[in-house]
């Protein structure tokens, strides 16, 4: 595993620049990939500005008081990704991450209440112990669904769908399917960024298909793996006040 990363070859939308510094820090294998997570010490250095240096970043985070889904992070190292919550203690501030049509992924300040949850989507499913159904999503976790019937799997719990969980215990708290008059957040491709309706999903959930979705007033297609649901028929989330 390469340790170091040098800032040329790194993510555009990491906000730093590649004649300031020859190396940058490269997160740690966590629950999102290199190339779609933000470096939590690169959060409050060069976005946030609460740091000067990454000295200082290391600093404020030993003293405990930054706080990604829920819990307590100390390393600068660690994957900031889609739909997590961070809280700052000293000021008080939440902030969500959310796809950005310039910045790819960028801050979203919320209030107390909204940092209680987040939102995570299905990207796998799989049987386990006893027949029971375990979902895997995009953050790394994962949910063991106990069924009454082992032996039916026709579950509403769908890929792609997405979940509500509660912070920080993961609990599911709310399941928003993909399907017809669903708000998405769009992830990836040259729409990302942008918030639309769904009018059609295909009956097919591989990555490729195309779902119809209303975008911006027109008609428009998004591929399913760049779907996120957050919504029936309205947001569930905060999505305005990109830091």
């Amino acid at each position: 595993m390469k340790k170091h990363l040098k800032t040329y070859p790194a993510p555009r939308f990491w906000h730093i620049s590649i004649k300031e510094r020859e190396f940058t820090v490269r997160p740690r294998p966590g629950p999102h990939p290199l190339s779609f997570c933000i470096p939590l010490g690169l959060i409050l250095r060069d976005i946030l500005k609460y740091a000067l240096n990454m000295s200082e970043v290391k600093k404020i985070l030993s003293e405990r008081k930054v706080m990604v889904d829920g819990r307590v992070r100390t390393d600068h190292k660690f994957p900031v990704g889609l739909m997590d919550v961070i809280y700052i203690r000293p000021s008080d501030e939440y902030y969500r991450v959310l796809p950005h049509p310039v910045k790819i992924l960028s801050l979203v300040k919320i209030p107390p209440e909204d940092a209680s949850f987040k939102l995570v989507r299905i990207i796998g499913k799989r049987t386990v112990k006893n027949g029971h159904m375990q979902l895997n999503f995009h953050d790394g976790r994962c949910y063991v669904i106990k069924l009454e019937d082992p032996f039916n799997h026709n579950v509403a719990y769908k890929i792609f769908d997405s979940m509500k969980i509660t912070l920080p215990d993961g609990e599911i708290h709310e399941h928003i399917p993909l399907e017809k008059d669903t708000m998405i957040a769009i992830i990836g491709g040259e729409n990302i960024g942008k918030y639309g309706k769904i009018l059609e999903v295909p009956t097919s959930r591989k990555p490729m298909q195309l779902a119809r979705i209303l975008l911006e007033g027109n008609e428009r297609t998004v591929t399913l793996k760049y779907a996120f649901p957050i919504g029936r028929e309205s947001p569930s989330i905060m999505i305005g006040g990109v830091v």
